[in-house]
């Protein structure tokens, strides 16, 4: 990736800042000292927050470069709603098997 472009540094921005949406819970998991319902909380938005933040990138590559990449708006939107469903089922998986 070339850095000296905005588009460059456009790409880099959403990067960061889906690794940060994606990653809090399990960077707070391991900070911080927690039990009980704060920690199947975190263990749960793990999955959750990932998931979200791979479904935002497949949003804004879907409209940005969906032409080059000959992928429609429906397919965009259905592989997003795919990893926001998988996100939500990993996380009630992980809720739920928390002890």
């Amino acid at each position: 990736m070339e850095l000296s472009s905005p588009e460059g540094m456009r790409g880099l921005g959403l990067m960061m800042g889906l690794l940060v949406i994606g990653f809090w819970p399990l960077v707070a998991l391991g900070v911080l000292d927690v039990s009980g319902s704060a920690r199947k909380a975190l263990v749960a938005l793990g999955p959750v927050t990932i998931c979200l933040g791979f479904s935002v990138l497949i949003l804004v590559c879907g409209y940005r470069y969906g032409e080059s990449l000959r992928w429609s708006r429906r397919q965009t939107w259905g592989l997003a709603a795919l990893f926001l469903g998988l996100g939500a089922l990993a996380g009630l998986g992980l809720w739920f098997s928390e002890s």
